[in-house]
């Protein structure tokens, strides 16, 4: 009669144990290779197969819920057997049910089953497809069984939750690339600078212009006015290869003049020896330029200058004011990194350097996103800032001074130094440091 009792909270911890060591194979192995797996065997993972096409939108996401539902099911069932082994079976002479007889049952319950879960948890992580093939049969048997009142709830979880909140195709993509990067086992096959690039090209389409312009404050323009001349000793003075050129203010920027045509225009009069078409003005040798919102995604952006074949845009705001300029080599940044030319300061000052007594000394200027990236601190965004800087504006209202602080959860930040107009360095700590 007591072995006979044993048999069944010793066939759920059976159940228990097989089907977490498949959730574990399942997470461990990836979508990919489980897709292979299971087109080279359909009918031995036909339930799997089945639930796909049962449930297409959110396919996995459907298979890893019948799979806890299906564990928190057994975890339950074994639960009530332990106790009715205790109770009954180990102090028959006892009457009613005693509350440290519960508490026995649920202790030896709950260490049985913690114990076999680690051990094959464990086991699925040495051999993935080993547990896969060896669980797959007996979790598909209590999959099946348990499929009346699993299915029924899955249904009722789609219609609440994901009625209405259907993510876009793109989103999807992106969502599906960032979780293979993550993935702990293909994360170590992974270069950190391949891990980067390709989490760079999955966020790419959420970036937007006003990310990465070149602030109006830092734009170094010429006036239509100014001479070929003036302009031949500006490229060779401040190393551009274009400028943009405008006409009596900022606001109104009308082109952009490339280093090789002045150069071009320049040796030209000089080789015929004239002299005077060198203070010729510059709206000559005028190249247009792209218009674009601050709040155009990039790739929108880098198709528009490949088709228009022009690699510099001009960021203007709601009133058709200057608010920044985007370059082709700006995008390109966002996915393979800072790229330096011939003519570029090596040693030109860093965003961030490493403060001495722990954290970062961070340039007001560097973007939110940027941190994030580089520095793994969060910072709160908001669309009416961008940059460090311009969360310590919102934060604080004014312009701080020197010594002004804010602690957070997730950072302790503090102006190191700043002018009458902008902040300049501010020092950022992680917590714990």
């Amino acid at each position: 009669m007591i072995f006979e009792s044993f048999i069944t909270p010793l066939i759920f911890l059976i159940g228990i144990s097989l089907v977490t060591g498949l959730t574990r194979s399942l997470q461990f192995l990836g979508r990919i290779r489980l897709k292979q797996e299971l087109k080279r065997k359909p009918h031995y993972y036909f339930f799997f197969l089945t639930v796909k096409r049962l449930f297409p939108l959110g396919k996995w996401d459907s298979i890893y819920y019948l799979l806890s539902f299906t564990k928190y099911l057994l975890r339950i069932l074994f639960a009530i057997t332990c106790f009715y082994y205790v109770n009954f079976l180990l102090f028959p002479s006892e009457v009613g049910i005693h509350p440290w007889h519960v508490t026995l049952a649920i202790a030896i319950a709950a260490a049985i089953a913690l114990i076999m879960e680690f051990i094959m948890r464990y086991a699925a992580n040495i051999s993935p497809f080993g547990i896969l093939r060896f669980a797959t049969p007996i979790s598909t048997f209590f999959l099946l069984l348990f499929s009346p009142i699993t299915l029924f709830f899955l249904k009722i979880h789609k219609c609440l939750f994901y009625r209405n909140k259907i993510a876009p195709a793109k989103s999807k993509v992106k969502d599906k690339i960032l979780e293979l990067v993550q993935e702990s086992e293909l994360s170590t096959l992974l270069d950190p600078l391949d891990r980067r690039l390709i989490t760079s090209v999955a966020s790419f389409r959420d970036r937007i212009v006003r990310e990465i312009m070149v602030p109006r404050i830092d734009i170094f323009c010429l006036s239509v006015n100014q001479t070929v001349h003036e302009a031949a000793q500006k490229f060779l003075s401040e190393g551009y290869s274009r400028i943009p050129v405008y006409r009596e203010t900022m606001d109104n920027i009308v082109g952009v003049i490339l280093y090789k045509d002045v150069m071009e225009y320049y040796f030209n009069c000089i080789e015929k020896k004239e002299t005077s078409p060198l203070e010729t003005p510059l709206e000559k040798l005028l190249k247009p330029v792209i218009y674009t919102p601050e709040t155009k995604k990039i790739s929108h952006l880098l198709q528009e200058i490949r088709s228009q074949q022009i690699h510099l845009a001009i960021v203007v705001d709601e009133y058709g004011g200057t608010e920044g300029i985007v370059t082709i080599e700006d995008i390109l940044e966002e996915l393979v990194g800072e790229i330096a030319d011939e003519y570029d300061i090596i040693d030109e000052e860093k965003l961030y350097v490493p403060y001495p007594a722990g954290g970062w000394i961070v340039d007001a200027k560097m973007t939110i996103i940027d941190i994030e990236k580089e520095l793994g601190i969060f910072i709160p965004q908001s669309p009416e800032y961008d940059t460090l800087g311009g969360f310590v504006f919102h934060r604080a209202g004014t312009i701080p001074s020197k010594g002004w602080k804010i602690h957070s959860d997730n950072f302790d930040l503090e102006v190191l130094s700043s002018s009458a107009r902008s902040l300049e360095k501010i020092i950022l700590i992680p917590p714990g440091q």
